[in-house]
């Protein structure tokens, strides 16, 4: 063939083109498959510490400002993410030891009893105590059954430690990932739509902004809200002297951020409360815990989210659900955002102008 002809497509090539393409890109998710997770939350931070990020590239001056910044502000967001995770990781594994030794000493010298005013409650109190009794009824008593319960808690605590060392793992990969975000943020910034546009068509360039300020709103609504639900309960648990405050506050932090599942923690510890005789604190918990809630995600949250993210609290909260189902501690972020994608392609179809009539056509 002349090189100085013109270079024309044909339909076959354009889809052997298109297939080659789609090969290559699901060769290479299948290929990063263990990485995806670490590559995903590079760009969820990426995107809602963006503002920040620009503040904090302005205090830099020099030939090496872009580098500079985005390794002190990637030290910056790894101590504040490293730090929690350690110190909770730290205590999950005494507490993981702690209950295997309570466990212990109850086979050895029966378990605590409970409350006189649980126990004498009718129906409730016979109840209570038959759980009470089958809970321990399988504890060991013998000093090998006794070596064996030391040996599961041994791998408990391993199996803790396991998922600490993981997460830590995808962290450090999340982090580095983040440098790079940050220090090639104003070229991908121009690259990103530039190939997106280019494969999709002008529209798509939309549908990302929609993304973007969805996982922002996310971060806002539902990371921000559930660390000061964290907050507060901390203070409550404190205030009740309810045992490790501080852990127990982090947790009711981490699952304040599903929607309705900060109950669990502080409902259970309601519970504990109770059986050991402290009802006014139990209660006090219980009541503030729900009030707390109450506010959180009836007015802050879907006022945080719906008003940013333009997008309805009810498609929030499917995408914050559907998202932790299918992708896990991420799809808090990316649920949201494919709902705000999907509902945008929505509203700019409803907002195109009809086709007009045959006859109209033809007049």
């Amino acid at each position: 063939m002349d090189p100085r002809l013109p270079y024309i497509d044909t339909p076959a090539q354009k889809l052997a083109r298109a297939i080659l393409l789609s090969g290559l890109l699901l060769l290479g998710v299948w290929m990063l498959r263990e990485f995806l997770p670490a590559l995903v939350w590079a760009v969820v931070l990426g995107i809602a510490t963006a503002r920040l990020y620009a503040r904090w590239l302005a205090h830099f001056r020099g030939r090496r400002r872009h580098e500079w910044a985005a390794a002190t502000f990637t030290t910056l967001v790894g101590l504040v993410l490293i730090v929690p995770l350690a110190y909770v990781g730290f205590l999950a594994l005494q507490e993981a030891r702690a209950l295997v030794h309570s466990f212990i000493e109850a086979s050895r010298y029966g378990p605590p009893e409970l409350p006189a005013w649980l126990t004498q409650l009718p129906w409730v109190g016979d109840w209570a105590s038959g759980l009470w009794s089958d809970l321990f009824s399988g504890a060991p008593t013998s000093g090998g059954s006794l070596t064996e319960a030391k040996r599961a808690g041994f791998e408990l605590s391993r199996a803790v430690g396991a998922q600490v060392v993981r997460r830590l793992t995808t962290l450090v990969f999340t982090l580095l990932t983040l440098f790079f975000v940050y220090r090639y943020r104003d070229e991908l910034s121009v690259q990103v739509p530039r190939v997106t546009g280019l494969m999709f068509g002008a529209r798509v360039e939309r549908l990302l902004d929609r993304a973007a300020e969805a996982i922002r709103a996310a971060v806002d609504g539902i990371v921000l809200v559930a660390v000061a639900e964290g907050a507060v309960m901390g203070a409550v648990y404190a205030v009740t002297r309810a045992p490790h405050p501080i852990l127990l506050g982090t947790v009711t932090g981490v699952f304040a951020m599903v929607p309705f599942a900060a109950p669990v923690v502080f409902g259970t510890l309601a519970v504990v409360l109770a059986l050991q005789g402290a009802l006014a604190a139990a209660v006090t918990v219980l009541v503030c815990g729900s009030i707390v809630l109450f506010i959180a995600d009836h007015f802050v949250r879907p006022a945080i989210i719906g008003g940013s993210a333009r997008l309805p609290f009810l498609w929030v909260l499917l995408g914050i659900l559907g998202g932790i189902s299918s992708f896990g501690l991420v799809g808090l972020f990316v649920g949201p955002a494919l709902m705000a994608a999907l509902l945008s392609i929505w509203r700019s179809w409803v907002a195109e102008p009809p086709p007009p009539a045959p006859d109209d056509a033809s007049a």
